[in-house]
């Protein structure tokens, strides 16, 4: 389901700037409206009518707000992913705090992102929703072990760890967390302090 959100910016055309454009100003209108009004309360309408973008424009990339959410978490990931080999040194500290701040901080871009998951996940047996979060793990898993090996080659993390499983457990820790800040009101559960070393401790047994 996710579109390469990258792959139409980089293209350096005319025919694909304009697209990308118009899904920038989607994905932005969407972003603002979830922070005004939450994720159900978001509608498509209100999305095609506050974007300035046409029925057709719109539909041309989704075809329902799900599916914007999908393509937010999607781009949330990417920035991720960018900052990361754009700031990370080669050392374990440096670039397991950029992941958690850019996942439990308390910017826009992090509230949204937790709104919009846990309205996602929340829906299990939607089964439209369900290929959604399928891919969308799949490609957090797919960036999770790609910094895993990149920590291997560097030497900061154990070398005999399987990427691919460890990045599984962090992944799942992250998201007991996410889940959890739906029920636990206390501010602690996104404290980056011991987010980061826990997932030390996992990197560096």
């Amino acid at each position: 389901m996710f579109l390469s959100i990258n792959r139409i910016q980089k293209g350096g055309d005319r025919t694909q700037t304009a697209p990308y454009s118009a899904l920038n100003r989607i994905l932005s209108v969407t972003k603002a409206l979830v922070l005004q009004h939450g994720c159900k309360k978001t509608t498509l309408k209100e999305i095609i009518s506050s974007s300035g973008v046409s029925n057709g424009g719109v539909y041309h990339y989704v075809k329902s707000k799900d599916e914007i959410y999908g393509l937010i978490l999607q781009k949330r990931l990417e920035q991720i992913d960018e900052r990361f080999y754009r700031e990370a040194e080669m050392n374990l500290e440096g670039p397991v705090s950029i992941i958690v701040n850019e996942l439990f901080g308390d910017t826009d871009d992090c509230r949204v992102f937790r709104s919009v998951y846990l309205y996602l996940v929340s829906q299990p047996e939607n089964e439209r929703i369900r290929p959604i979060i399928r891919d969308f793990y799949d490609y957090w898993l797919k960036l999770g072990s790609d910094w895993v090996r990149l920590g291997q080659k560097d030497g900061v993390i154990h070398p005999d760890l399987d990427p691919h499983q460890i990045s599984s457990y962090i992944l799942s820790y992250y998201v007991g967390l996410l889940v959890n800040s739906a029920y636990v009101t206390d501010d602690a559960i996104f404290r980056q302090e011991p987010i980061i070393g826990f997932v030390k401790k996992l990197l560096q047994p």
